[in-house]
């Protein structure tokens, strides 16, 4: 039947929702250490960007040649990013404290929310541009940082779907097996619209001329 051919719609479909679990469960196992959670979510992106949008390579092995490759200064940026989050997070706490107890000082909290928005904003910059661009960590911790403000509705796009994703998972927790690598698909048609303009002429077209000899 072809209902069950292996180019069906119906089996392209369950080969695409069986990566997206296989995906994220390989992200989960990556992010066991903490400490290597900005290179999962790296490899992450790279394995979503290639196989599951642009059906190139293997998932598991480009997976991990993505996390090997990029382990260095990956790790190096999460670590940076972690303690800045962490400073916020725990100016936050302290806010909230002070508002439980009715402190002038507890209105501040706001502040510190806001500044958790922007760092996640931010990371979610930081990562997917290190699996793309070749840069020093500084740099690309810098060109996240513009791309986050000068792309401010990309970014809000950003910020709602990752509000979306969390709701959804609220609602349905078994999800949590499927939404990583479905947030991570779609994140990526936010970003490389953007990426795209930041890449040079010659990198576009080999890419583009990739992606043509794939579809026949």
């Amino acid at each position: 039947m072809k209902l069950f051919n292996l180019d069906s719609g119906l089996m392209r479909s369950l080969s695409k929702f069986t990566d997206c679990i296989c995906l994220s469960l390989l992200f989960f196992v990556s992010c066991i250490p903490v400490i290597t959670t900005g290179t999962a979510c790296t490899a992450m992106y790279y394995t979503t960007h290639k196989v599951l949008r642009h059906d190139r390579g293997y998932l598991f092995r480009d997976y991990i040649s993505a996390f090997r490759d990029n382990f260095k200064k990956t790790t190096v940026a999460w670590v940076l990013a972690l303690i800045i989050g962490g400073v916020l997070w725990v100016d936050l706490y302290i806010m909230n404290f002070y508002a439980k107890e009715g402190s002038p000082l507890g209105p501040l909290a706001v502040f510190f929310v806001v500044g958790m928005a922007i760092w996640f904003a931010w990371v979610s910059w930081l990562f997917p541009y290190m699996a793309r661009f070749e840069n020093s960590v500084r740099q690309s911790m810098k060109n996240a940082i513009l791309m986050t403000i000068v792309h401010l509705p990309m970014t809000v796009l950003m910020l709602v779907l990752a509000v979306i994703t969390g709701l959804v998972f609220y609602m349905v927790p078994v999800l949590i097996f499927l939404l990583p690598a479905v947030y991570t698909w779609i994140q990526s048609y936010i970003l490389e619209r953007v990426f795209r303009k930041y890449m040079s002429e010659e990198d576009r077209m080999a890419e583009d001329e990739k992606y043509k000899e794939d579809l026949y």
